[in-house]
This record gives C-alpha cells, sequence and structure tokens, in this order.
C-alpha cells in the first residue's frame, strides 16, 4: 500500500532531510516496521549524485540559482571513504598543468573566500607557499612561476642555501625554488561542511547512506537515478561520483580510461618543536612519482604532512585490501635526505583515493545523447581547491548558460573517438 510520509517524523531512520511537504515522496512498505524495506520516489529539478566537494559545489550554485535540488550520498555524511576527506589541502595560484587550469584556480580563490566569509568561520589560512624542482624539471617550475604572475603576484626565487638555512632542509644546490605568497592551506573537512550547510540552508536537500545503482532517462526525457532505497526523477542530473565514476559512467556509455589510486598521507614528528616548516611542493626531477607536498603541523599537534603525488591502483569499494610498501620506503628516504628535522619513520598513516586521468587533467562534460546529464571527473589529486569554479560551470551548463572559462580541454572527448559535445 503506498501511503504519503512526513520524512522530518523519521529521520532517525536515515531516510531523508529536509523534505519540505508530504507529497515529496511515496513510501512502499514491504515488511514490518522493524527492519522494513522501504522504496522511495523522490522528485526535484536537479539530482546531484555524490557529495564530496564538487558535487557539494554543484549543488550549493543551483540551490542558489532556485532549483529544487537533491544531493545523493551513498556514505553517511561526514565521511573517510572517497577523495573530499581530510583537514587541509594546499591551495594555490602556481599551475603546473595546463594554461586554461589558471583562470580557474584563479577564480576558485575568490569563490573560497566568499564561502568563507558566508560560512563564518576560517576555511582558508593564507601561507607561502614554497615551490621547488631539480634543474632537470626546469621547465615545470618555471610554468608554474608564470601562472602566478597571471594570477597578479610575484614570485620570488630563492637560493637553495637560504631554504636550507631557514628550514634546516637538504636541497641540492641544483635546485631551483621560489615562493608563492599567494597560497595558503584551505580546511579541507570544514570546507566541505560549509558548503553542504550551505546548500541546506538554500533550500537544497541531502540525503546520505542513497547508493545509485543506475541513472537512465525515460521517454518523457525524464532522468532516473535508482538504488537499493528506490528513484529520483529529475529534469537533469549532474554526476560527481569521485573514485566511482569509472563503472557509472561506462553503464552510460562513457567510456574514459580512469585510475583509481589509495595514497598514503603520511605525518612525521619534528625532532625539534623550534624546528619551522614551510608549506611546500616539491617537483623533484622530471620523472614518475617524483613528486612530492607537505603542510606544517597545522593538523596533528608536533607532525608535519609529507606525502607522495602518486599512489597504488586499486578497487575503491576494498581501498585498503592493498597498500604500497614500496612507495611507503620510498617517501621514508625522501624526509630522510630533504628533511633532517624529521623523524624518518612516520607516526600516522592516513588513506585518500585519487581518480586519475592520463593526461592528470580533469573531465566536466555532458552526455552526448542525453543532454541533460551532466558529469565531472577524474581530479587526479589536484581538484579540491577548483571546487568553487568546478561547481559554478556545472550549474550554468544545466541552466543553459555558457561557461565562464575554457572547458573544451576538458572534455571526454580527448580520450574517445566520440565528437565532443556541444557544452
Amino acid at each position: 500500500m503506498a501511503i504519503n510520509v512526513n520524512f522530518d517524523k523519521i529521520n532517525d531512520n536515515h531516510t531523508v532531510a529536509n523534505c519540505r511537504d508530504e507529497t515529496e515522496a511515496v513510501l512502499v512498505f514491504c515488511a514490518p516496521i522493524r527492519g522494513r524495506i522501504m522504496s522511495e520516489v523522490l522528485r526535484c529539478d536537479v539530482v546531484v549524485v555524490g557529495a564530496g566537494v564538487h558535487g557539494s559545489s554543484a549543488a550549493l550554485h543551483l540551490a542558489r540559482a532556485g532549483k529544487d535540488t537533491i544531493l545523493l550520498e551513498q556514505f553517511p555524511v561526514p565521511h573517510s571513504r572517497g577523495s573530499s576527506h581530510g583537514q587541509s589541502r594546499i591551495i594555490r595560484l602556481a599551475n603546473y598543468g595546463i594554461p586554461q587550469l589558471t583562470p580557474i584556480m584563479n577564480e576558485s580563490f575568490h569563490q573560497w573566500r566568499r564561502i568563507q566569509e558566508q560560512a563564518g568561520q576560517t576555511l582558508l589560512r593564507p601561507s607561502p607557499l614554497l615551490l621547488m624542482a631539480r634543474s632537470g624539471n626546469r621547465s615545470s617550475i618555471e610554468r608554474m612561476a608564470r601562472s602566478v604572475e597571471q594570477g597578479g603576484h610575484t614570485p620570488e626565487w630563492v637560493k637553495p642555501s637560504d631554504i636550507n638555512a631557514k628550514y634546516k632542509m637538504n636541497l641540492p644546490p641544483s635546485s631551483l625554488a621560489f615562493f608563492d605568497h599567494s597560497a595558503g592551506v584551505l580546511m579541507a573537512d570544514k570546507c566541505l561542511s560549509s558548503l553542504q550547510k550551505l546548500f541546506k540552508a538554500s533550500g537544497g536537500r541531502l540525503v546520505d547512506e542513497w547508493e545509485v545503482k543506475d541513472v537512465g532517462v525515460g521517454d518523457d526525457g525524464v532522468c532516473e537515478v535508482r538504488g537499493p532505497k528506490g528513484v529520483v526523477r529529475a529534469h537533469a542530473v549532474v554526476l560527481c561520483p569521485g573514485p566511482w565514476a569509472g563503472p557509472l559512467l561506462n553503464s552510460l556509455g562513457i567510456h574514459i580510461p580512469l585510475r583509481v589510486e589509495r595514497v598514503s598521507v603520511f605525518y612525521w614528528r619534528l625532532k625539534d618543536q623550534s624546528t619551522s616548516t614551510p608549506i611546500f611542493m616539491d617537483r623533484g626531477e622530471r620523472k614518475a612519482g617524483d613528486n612530492y607536498y607537505g603542510i606544517p603541523e597545522i593538523e596533528y599537534p608536533g607532525m608535519v604532512k609529507v606525502c607522495c603525488h602518486a599512489g597504488l591502483e586499486v578497487d575503491p569499494n576494498n581501498r585498503d585490501q592493498r597498500v604500497n610498501n614500496a612507495l611507503r620506503d620510498q617517501v621514508k628516504l625522501y624526509v630522510r635526505e630533504t628533511f633532517p628535522g624529521l623523524v624518518p619513520e612516520p607516526s600516522v598513516e592516513e588513506a585518500c583515493l585519487y581518480t586519475v586521468t592520463p593526461d592528470s587533467e580533469f573531465v566536466l562534460d555532458r552526455h552526448p545523447s542525453h543532454r541533460n546529464i551532466f558529469y565531472a571527473c577524474g581530479f587526479s589529486g589536484s581538484g579540491f581547491k577548483i571546487a568553487p569554479a568546478v561547481g559554478e560551470e556545472l550549474c550554468r551548463l544545466v541552466l543553459g548558460l555558457s561557461p565562464r572559462h575554457d572547458l573544451k580541454p576538458f572534455s571526454a572527448a580527448r580520450f574517445t573517438a566520440a565528437p565532443p559535445s556541444k557544452m
């Protein structure tokens, strides 16, 4: 028997938060009240799949544009299973990617500051970022310096000997380095929580513990997002499924060569608490896996985050079944040689998932046949900082507006034989 239900009265059962009236969903009770099976039918203008930082940003932009928006998340919110959790992320103008990324990074800086003001708490901590590379990777660090200049700032070039003296480091004399004084640290968990709170304050509905199995479009052109708990019917779908993007997009006929990596996040104890350490990115030599980054003791007292920007390919549903001991030893060697002021054995190890494309640039596009399905994925471990601008671009596509930035280089067509979609 189908009945109308006021979800506000049954939130303890983890059904739907913020449902605005009793007619917005139908539940079919297939079992006794205890341990019941429910099939929900939810309706909205736009449904966003994935409540990580990109999905939450897109949902916020859509809600503020007046769209009745549902944001779906397969896990309980908050969680640490994907790519948006953790306490900190570096935000920077220094861009080692393609030139079209630089204005997106710059715009996101401005948007994070506005979000911080609206949230009423500190989300962005300004701090100079030390960029480093060896002489064999000169082109990369010079490209990053130019992008800082394009953002209206001046890179401060420094000698390796001065860096070594200031931070008790051991950079080789052939190293190249500069400070990006426009950079900082995003408090990641707080950023994500703020996006979701602002989304709900704008009338959006965040539905967690709602796994998505497939997405389709009916004969009437209405999208259907289906899962074990029921169906969401919407005029448009935005897919931001993070590490789970590959199978979901494949089911829609969109085949992007995505690689999911488990990245180890290490924290190293300071030998001397008076030692200062910088926020840094070290591009090393021009070879795979020679890419490190670090954040000073913002998260754990007396510990510095130092990680390698690479990981082991995994199934996101079985993330911790594979551990990369070789990479762990590689980072230990890097810390021992470069940061003699740190104990060369990690005190804390956490995990994060990267979804990597072959060219390490993200994908933002729409379905070539179903023009009301949009998606973003493959941020390759560098996407958190640009989430506000990415969310805005997804919103603009849904609204039928022209993008603010040049998105052609981020089209899925670069990996497929299909012609590029018209954004």
